[in-house]
């Protein structure tokens, strides 16, 4: 594992990039924050919601109702379930 504070991130980014594929980067970003940088691959293979087949359909099926205009709008969130079981 290598830390490395973002100006050094800026400086070199490319070697960063590769050097994720072989071990953590972790950015060090101020005094509290910190960031990991992880290639998608590595995401996208262990990731137990993206590798679930029934989860990527209901995302699919919701963005088409997005796009079709299926949503209904939330005024006040306590009565959100008073407003979900009139559907």
């Amino acid at each position: 594992m290598i830390a490395i504070s973002t100006t050094e991130l800026r400086r070199n980014l490319r070697k960063y990039l590769n050097l994720a594929q072989k071990e953590r980067v972790i950015i060090q970003c101020g005094k509290t924050e910190t960031y990991e940088i992880i290639p998608a691959r590595k995401i996208s293979d262990n990731d137990e919601y993206f590798s679930n087949p029934e989860l990527l359909s209901a995302l699919n099926e919701a963005e088409e109702d997005i796009a079709e205009g299926r949503v209904r709008e939330v005024k006040d969130t306590r009565a959100l379930w008073d407003d979900t079981a009139s559907v």
